[in-house]
């Protein structure tokens, strides 16, 4: 529930040095790099880095090579030496002219089968066929159909051996003399014969002689290449070179140990010390509140210097989806299948919290698996109720689950106008903290209008009188109209509008009135949490009924139907708890538009 501290680190070393600090720097995880450009500018007099990178194209080519001999190549190898570029371009054009690459028409992609047939023809020997001054060797597959006919020409100049076979196809080597070819060529080609070229060279025997220089080359140029690719992110300012970024506040120390035996200077930072500067977010949660930090990424995260609103929606979502689907046989199984699968993702981190809540009101509501008077003893006994705490499904339960939802959105929605001015506040930004709708005059607004309501329909107060809807109301309204002169005026700043009195006024009327809408819309939306609970209440009463009417198939048609009611009654509740949070409360305090942290890592180099 708070954001990580960072500090500003840069780290600057010579042009000699250059690939071993970006090296040291990207293996150490522990850096969210800034791009050279943003530091750049008028007054250090930088410059970009503008130098070619050679090695993607060798990269390429090794791969291509690979893929053309069926080769996998080692990603995670650490090079052993360091290579030239003549040393590279000798070494490519000898593997060319061994494995003839550049004309051999068995580059071409082969199948499985076609590599099975032709590793079962290398007994033979590639080089002592191609030898043969007299004789003509063919091979290929023919269509298992075709393959019997050749019995047809036993009388022909030729011999055929049988390689391999799928159900489909046969895989076959045929030889006749330089004669003869063309005559038996026809033959085959009048088979449907497919042909495949028989390599000049045994390329597995071949490879073993080139596997580890090859495997050596390629992480040489893989990491040679990542150095080149953080390139934009080193500046080169009086002829020094740097690595500038963020790392969490309490690693600064060992990541400045990692440069220790590099000639260079580091200086840190606070992040307010660089303004013009975007400092990353990493958030830091207990375990209730962590897997909510993936609803909030989908949002979008806090800005460094704004507050970690992931404790209040993991606190709110977990409330609201627990009241809504509150069944405590059913929010068991959600804890369970949430604790079970937590690792494999964050989502079932939050399907485990929600069971959680979803049994404390099930509890609450006497409701276990669709079975509402299980839990009467124990509320009768706890509670002194006669029968149960509370019957979601008595008529006289209705209008209090829907008077508690809006009473519940009510509460929250002054919360989360507290919270953003508050927010506000701390950014300075007078003018919404103090007359917006959800700074002080919205609160003012809003809270007035709550007491009221609670005030004369509970308390039986008469408080609406001229002094109370002047102070709760009008000075509101009039805050709202007049918000751009009014936070000028205290931000001293022109008071005049830019369009002028007339317009001002005449547009600020037409916004006063979404301003009410949305107070009111808002406070009904919440008329869903009351209107779920009823509609989980009535499909478990649909499940239980039809229970009683199958018999001895009943015990089955329960189980089936608390599935089918915890899947489509759990999804639809956890959107619409998301949708509370996103369009009723977000809306309200929170503005997102920060930065993830990001450390840089040889993965992400490559």
């Amino acid at each position: 529930m708070a954001i990580v501290k960072m500090k500003y680190v840069s780290v600057a070393t010579d042009e000699s040095h250059i690939d071993e600090m970006v090296l040291d720097g990207v293996h150490s995880g522990l850096l969210h790099a800034v791009h050279a450009a943003d530091i750049i500018n008028e007054d250090n007099g930088g410059h970009l880095i503008n130098d070619e990178n050679p090695y993607s194209g060798y990269l390429q080519t090794l791969q291509n090579f690979a893929h053309s001999v069926n080769y996998t190549l080692d990603p995670e190898r650490a090079p052993k030496k360091h290579y030239t570029n003549e040393e590279m371009d000798a070494f490519i054009d000898e593997l060319d002219e061994t494995f003839g690459l550049e004309t051999d028409a068995n580059t071409v992609l082969l199948t499985p089968d076609d590599e099975q047939a032709l590793g079962a023809l290398s007994e033979c020997g590639f080089e002592r066929m191609h030898a043969c001054q007299y004789l003509n060797f063919g091979f290929g597959r023919l269509p298992r159909e075709s393959y019997k006919k050749l019995s047809m020409y036993k009388n022909e100049i030729f011999v055929h051996h049988h390689v391999h076979e799928t159900p489909q196809y046969v895989w076959m080597l045929y030889v006749t003399s330089d004669s003869y070819v063309d005559k038996v060529r026809k033959i085959f080609k009048d088979l449907y014969f497919e042909p495949i070229d028989i390599p000049m060279i045994d390329v597995k025997k071949q490879l073993e002689h080139y596997k580890d220089q090859i495997d050596d080359i390629y992480a040489f140029c893989n990491e040679e290449n990542s150095v080149h690719e953080l390139y934009p992110y080193i500046a080169e300012i009086n002829e020094k070179y740097l690595l500038s970024g963020f790392v969490k506040a309490d690693e600064v120390d060992h990541y400045k140990a990692i440069f220790k035996d590099l000639p260079s200077t580091i200086e840190v930072k606070d992040p307010s010390e660089v303004p013009d500067l975007e400092c990353p977010t990493l958030l830091k949660n207990n375990w209730f509140a962590k897997p909510f930090e993936m609803f909030l990424g989908m949002y979008g995260v806090p800005k460094y210097t704004d507050f970690d609103p992931t404790g209040f929606m993991a606190f709110t979502y977990c409330l609201l989806f627990g009241i809504m689907f509150g069944d405590l046989g059913q929010g068991l199984v959600l804890f369970i299948l949430g604790l079970v699968f937590e690792k494999k993702g964050q989502i079932f981190g939050i399907i485990n919290r929600c069971g959680i809540t979803s049994m404390i009101f099930g509890f609450l509501f006497g409701s276990v698996f669709g079975y509402e008077e299980l839990l009467n003893p124990v509320h009768q006994s706890l509670f002194g109720v006669r029968e149960k705490l509370f019957d979601v499904m008595a008529q006289s339960s209705t209008m209090v689950l829907l008077i508690g939802a809006v009473a519940i959105g009510a509460v929250l929605i002054l919360t989360t106008q507290c919270m953003n001015i508050v927010n506000r506040f701390k950014h300075h930004q007078l003018g919404d903290a103090i007359f917006s709708q959800n700074g002080i005059a919205g609160l003012v607004f809003y809270g007035g209008i709550v007491f009221a309501i609670v005030a004369t329909m509970l308390l039986r107060w008469n408080v609406l009188n001229p002094v109370y809807l002047g102070i709760f109301i009008v000075l509101p309204v009039i805050s709202f109209v007049m918000k751009e002169p009014l936070s000028n005026a205290v931000e001293h700043k022109t008071v005049k509008p830019e369009e002028g009195w007339g317009g001002y006024i005449a547009q600020s009327i037409f916004e006063l009135i979404d301003v009410l809408l949305t107070f009111v819309t808002n406070s009904m939306s919440y008329l869903r949490v009351g209107g779920f609970v009823l509609s989980h209440a009535g499909m478990m009463l649909v499940v239980m009924t039809l229970v009683e009417m199958t018999g001895k198939a009943g015990v089955a048609v329960l189980i089936f139907g608390n599935i089918f009611v915890m899947v489509l009654e759990g999804l639809i509740v956890g959107i619409q708890t998301l949708r509370l949070e996103y369009y009723e409360m977000f809306s309200r305090y929170y503005d997102a538009g920060g930065v993830q942290f990001n450390a840089l890592s040889a993965k992400v180099a490559e």
